[in-house]
C-alpha cells in the first residue's frame, strides 16, 4: 500500500478533502483507506490515506479519449470515425472533417463524437440502417448537440466531469429532481440532470460551455485545421 498525508492547521475538513481526492481519481473505496491522526483536543490534525499501489500505475492512454488538436489528428480521427460508424461511409471525407473539426476544437474526443452519432442528448439511440446515412443525417445528429444559438453543448465526458465538480462543490444532492416527483421514487431524468448541470455551472460562474464568441474563434481554428495543404 502507498501512503500519503494531508495536513492543515486552519480547521479545514481534511476527511472531506481526502474523500474528494479519492473520488476525483476514480479509486474504488474498498481499495483505499482514510485514517485520522487526532490531536489531544480531538481535532483532526493529519489525514493518512493508504492506496493500493496498483491504482497508482499509469495505464496506457485510451486513444478514443485523447484530445484532437492538429490537422493530422483530425484526419486520423475522422478515418477512425468512418471505420467505427457505418453511416459515415457514404459521407464525403472533407465534409466529415469539417463537421468533426468544430467539435474537436470544443474539446470533444473521438469517443464523445461516436456517442453523439449513436445517441441523442437525452440518451435515446439514433435510428440505424437503410435510409439513415449521408451528410444530411450526419448534420442532423450533430445539430442536436448544439444549442439554438449554435453553441456546441458539453460532450458526454465533459458533462460527467462537470457533475463530479457539482458534487464536490456541495450543491444539493436533489438538484435537477422534478419537484412533483419525490427523490425516493427514482433518479432524475437525463434532461433534468442536464438542466441542473447548466444551473450549477452558472452558480459556479464557470465557462464550461462554448460561447458564441468563442465559437467564432473555434470556427477559424477548425477552418485552419481542415484547410487543404497546397
Amino acid at each position: 500500500m502507498a501512503e500519503f498525508r494531508i495536513t492543515s492547521n486552519d480547521g479545514m475538513d481534511l476527511r472531506r478533502l481526502a474523500s474528494a481526492l479519492v473520488e476525483s481519481q476514480g479509486w474504488p473505496r474498498d481499495r483505499v483507506s482514510i485514517w485520522e491522526n487526532r490531536r489531544g483536543d480531538g481535532s483532526a490534525d493529519t489525514i493518512i490515506v493508504n492506496v493500493d499501489e496498483n491504482l497508482l500505475s499509469q495505464p496506457e492512454p485510451d486513444p478514443l479519449s485523447m484530445p484532437v488538436h492538429t490537422r493530422s489528428d483530425v484526419h486520423q480521427a475522422c478515418e477512425l470515425l468512418r471505420r467505427r460508424d457505418a453511416s459515415l461511409r457514404g459521407v464525403d471525407f472533407a465534409a466529415l472533417r469539417d463537421e468533426a473539426a468544430r467539435f474537436f476544437s470544443a474539446g470533444w474526443s473521438i469517443a464523445d463524437l461516436l456517442h453523439a452519432l449513436s445517441h441523442r442528448p437525452d440518451g435515446a439511440p439514433w435510428p440505424r440502417g437503410e435510409g439513415y446515412q449521408g451528410i444530411e443525417w450526419l448534420q442532423h445528429r450533430l445539430r442536436n448537440w448544439k444549442t439554438p444559438s449554435g453553441d456546441i453543448r458539453p460532450s458526454v465526458s465533459q458533462e460527467t466531469a462537470q457533475m463530479r465538480i457539482v458534487g464536490r462543490a456541495g450543491l444539493p444532492e436533489g438538484i435537477g429532481q422534478p419537484e412533483a416527483q419525490p427523490e425516493s421514487e427514482g433518479a432524475a431524468a437525463p434532461e433534468h440532470v442536464r438542466a441542473a448541470a447548466d444551473d450549477a455551472r452558472r452558480l459556479m460562474r464557470t465557462r464550461t460551455r462554448t460561447t458564441s464568441e468563442a465559437l467564432e474563434h473555434q470556427d477559424r481554428t477548425a477552418s485552419h485545421i481542415t484547410q487543404q495543404e497546397r
